[in-house]
């Protein structure tokens, strides 16, 4: 389960830093290390983050389904498609948008610059962050545990 949980940590990094980085007055530690603090802002960071990607992955399933798009979404590549189709790119591009925007929301709700989620993405992996990275994922364990149970606890509060 914890090599599932490094892996996820991992994919999660990458997705994100692919996204690319805006202007911050973050400024990382000299030392490269990652606090106990900053690594509990980043995971409850990096579980909203999935959340709100796991809601956009099956709008964009939606509209995959609905549109013939392939897996690989070639199709907003191709100028003849857009062309052809520009009530489907419209609806692509309003679910880009809309992602963006729950993106920059949840970095602002929760008080944490995107460029020092990344910086943290990145330096996890570093020797120096060896014991942090047990702490993140016992982290993401017990903060994913707590969201888990939330339904269970609403159903048994009535």
């Amino acid at each position: 389960m914890r090599i599932q949980n490094i892996k996820y940590i991992f994919v999660l990094a990458l997705v994100f830093l692919a996204l690319g980085c805006k202007k911050s007055k973050f400024t990382p530690p000299e030392d490269g290390i990652v606090t106990e603090k900053m690594a509990t802002r980043y995971v409850t960071v990096s579980l909203a983050l999935t959340k709100i990607t796991e809601d956009e992955a099956v709008k964009l399933a939606e509209l995959r389904k609905k549109h013939g798009i392939s897996s690989s979404l070639v199709e907003f590549d191709d100028e003849e498609y857009k062309e052809k189709y520009p009530v489907v790119v419209a609806a692509w591009d309003s679910l880009r948008e809309d992602w963006n925007r729950k993106q920059d929301s949840v970095y602002k709700v929760l008080n944490m610059p995107e460029e020092e989620w990344t910086w943290i993405a990145e330096a996890i992996i570093s020797y120096g962050n060896k014991e942090i990275r047990q702490f993140i994922i016992k982290e993401f364990e017990r903060l994913k545990e707590e969201t888990d149970s939330l339904p269970k606890q609403a159903k048994d509060s009535n």
